[in-house]
């Protein structure tokens, strides 16, 4: 009796490693979301488009293969890419089922979405570029040190060609960490690296993606819009005795100006005026010229004196003002 109880304990731990056996070399097929990790290869100065692709996967292979895959596929899978530069297509099925990772778990690939992927490879040159600085709605007083005064930045071989020799990028302080400032104190900020545009979105890698700023604020600006700005000629005053200017647009309409946040209250209020000025020379006047770019825009303050303001407008053209200059007419003797 004690012989057949061992018997039988035998049979039953045999018949299940044969049973986990069978299942783990039983072949199915299963539906996996992968993230494919695109890399050139190591030491390259290369870029890859797109870095990331989220595919999907239907492997076949026995069950304990399956498994194994499936927890792989939880992380990004690297695919390194070797290619001149350009465009290139590759088969998604074909590239993973050829990585040892994917090798080496007994399963395969047998169906992909998408089938297929576009890469574009780009070899990167390197080019060192000065750094511009950017503080908005202050007004600094003395120089701003900016450390380092150079970045070094990462471009494609194919871009680098159309650009000028010399590349600049702009250190910016958010305003919301400048609105925290007292003016009168050197401050040193921590700004974030920002390119032109023609460099923006196309790959570009900078080193270091961030300055240092030292500056001492003098004030606060603030900014407004104003519906229009009135145009006021200045001329030398012996010229009005030979000719008269008239202007046929005498508005500028939408003009966005930056000042000390102050002056802009009281621009806001209606109790200080802004004008666009037109600066005519005596020879402007002689040749009778139909149109000058206005120069400079004032605030006349309530005590008469003047201050320049910073001014932008969406359409530059308009700062473009026509004129009508005629001689005067002498009476006669």
């Amino acid at each position: 009796r004690k012989d057949d109880t061992l018997a039988i304990i035998f049979v039953t731990v045999l018949a299940v490693i044969i049973w986990i056996w069978s299942a783990t070399r039983t072949e199915k097929e299963w539906l996996v979301g992968a993230t494919l990790h695109f890399k050139a290869p190591e030491g390259s100065s290369s870029t890859i488009t797109p870095e990331l692709k989220p595919v999907s996967l239907t492997f076949k292979g026995p069950r304990g293969s399956i498994d194994t895959v499936e927890a792989l596929c939880t992380q990004a899978i690297s695919v390194p890419i070797a290619s001149d530069d350009g465009d290139i297509t590759l088969n998604v099925a074909s590239i993973v089922n050829a990585l040892d990772s994917i090798q080496s778990t007994g399963a395969e690939v047998i169906t992909a979405e998408p089938n297929s992927l576009t890469l574009n490879v780009q070899t990167l040159v390197t080019v060192e570029a000065s750094v511009q600085y950017s503080l908005p709605s202050i007004q600094v007083s003395n120089d701003v040190t900016i450390d380092p005064s150079t970045v070094s930045l990462q471009i494609p071989k194919s871009v680098r060609k159309e650009l000028p020799e010399a590349i600049s990028v702009t250190a910016v302080v958010s305003e919301r960490v400048l609105a925290q400032l007292k003016p009168g104190i050197m401050h040193t900020e921590l700004a974030v690296v920002q390119l032109p545009e023609s460099l923006d979105g196309i790959g570009v890698l900078v080193e270091p993606n961030r300055v240092s700023l030292s500056f001492t604020i003098q004030s606060k600006t603030d900014k407004t819009t104003l519906p229009q700005v009135r145009v006021l000629v200045a001329a030398p005053a012996e010229d009005y005795g030979e000719y008269s200017v008239s202007l046929p647009v005498r508005i500028i309409p939408n003009v966005s100006i930056e000042a000390d946040k102050e002056l802009i209250t009281l621009i806001n209020s209606g109790k200080i005026s802004v004008f666009a000025i037109v600066r005519l020379k005596s020879t402007d006047m002689e040749q009778r010229i139909t149109s000058k770019l206005v120069a400079t825009f004032l605030a006349i303050l309530e005590d008469g004196t003047a201050q320049q303001i910073g001014a932008t407008l969406e359409d530059p053209s308009l700062l473009d003002i026509a004129l009508e200059i005629v001689p005067v007419a002498k009476p006669t003797q």
